[in-house]
């Protein structure tokens, strides 16, 4: 189901922000109970209490516009290129900018440095990794959803762990950890944004697509946004989107250590910089995964996903 928002009468400017107050006041006076409730919990229950209600309150102060254009996926799904080819599409595509938040927020980042999310004009190009029941109430805006092969996502998952999250396990590890992990879970998180059962205005974009059909796939990104793309932007956008244009921005596109001086449950250590843009291939998981790990893939894949024509060739 793909679907473009409705513009009812005397609505406001698509480009006018939608702060509730009421809202406001009510996530802030939660966001205040909870830090006092997690004084009483140990570690991570306290951590985590804290930080969804610290979310919550960044999302309403964020506000939302039915300009907004939200990149939204599992981790490791192509975001990152999603996001420069808005950015590109929506600006004159400076890449002079010192990190690709302050041109493309993401309020959870923002919030867990417990920093103010970028200001930026309209559209507002955000990223966004969250679970489809955050929008059950609906969410001005559109959404850009990027599919990619579990495969591949698993392989390059597994790398992004090892040098961003300070996972210390195997691959066999985390392979067990991508299957069956129900707090992050490719096949569980895919699953809602496919049925899309609150109506949301989603425009579902492959990975393969762009890398086999670059331009066309990028045009139908641009009409689901109702964005006029002429030459010179498409022929800009292909090349700041190329792959190695990508890795020679890379300092200003991942996580940072900076970034998380003095907060203690900071959630990335950098081990290694030169590795946020690392190969962005098709079939490398195919390539990579054993035998009984493929099978296993799509035992999952079949009780989940299934039923899903969009993805099929995932499995």
């Amino acid at each position: 189901m793909e679907a473009k928002g409705s513009h009812p009468a005397n609505s406001p400017p698509d480009d006018a922000i939608i702060r509730n107050a009421s809202n406001i006041a009510r996530q802030r006076l939660l966001h205040a109970a909870t830090r006092l409730l997690a004084r009483a919990l140990p570690g991570n229950p306290r951590n985590d209490l804290e930080f969804e209600y610290r979310y919550r309150r960044y999302v309403a102060e964020f506000g939302e516009a039915d300009s907004d254009i939200l990149v939204s996926t599992f981790s490791k799904s192509g975001t990152t290129w999603g996001q420069i080819i808005l950015y590109q599409l929506t600006t004159a595509g400076d890449m002079n900018f010192d990190h690709l938040f302050d041109v493309s927020p993401w309020v959870w980042y923002a919030a867990m440095r417990q920093v103010q999310p970028a200001v930026t004009p309209s559209p507002r190009i955000l990223k966004s990794h969250d679970d489809y029941r955050r929008f059950r109430k609906g969410r001005r805006g559109r959404f850009i959803f990027v599919l990619r092969d579990g495969r591949d996502v698993c392989v390059s998952l597994y790398h992004h762990r090892r040098n961003f999250k300070r996972f210390e396990g195997t691959f066999e590890q985390h392979f067990d950890n991508f299957l069956h992990d129900a707090e992050y879970n490719w096949f569980d998180h895919l699953r809602p944004w496919l049925e899309n059962a609150y109506g949301l205005p989603i425009h579902y974009v492959r990975f393969e697509d762009l890398k086999r059909n670059f331009d066309q796939t990028v045009r139908d990104m641009a009409d689901f946004c109702g964005i006029d793309v002429n030459e010179t932007t498409m022929a800009r956008t292909r090349e700041q989107c190329r792959f190695e244009a990508m890795q020679a921005h890379e300092s200003q596109l991942g996580p940072r250590n900076a970034h998380f001086e003095g907060v203690s449950d900071s959630p990335y250590f950098v081990k290694q910089s030169g590795k946020f843009i690392r190969r962005g291939e098709v079939g490398e998981g195919l390539a990579t995964l054993s035998e009984s790990q493929l099978a296993a893939y799509r035992e999952r894949f079949d009780r989940t996903l299934g039923e899903f024509e969009r993805v099929g060739d995932y499995r």
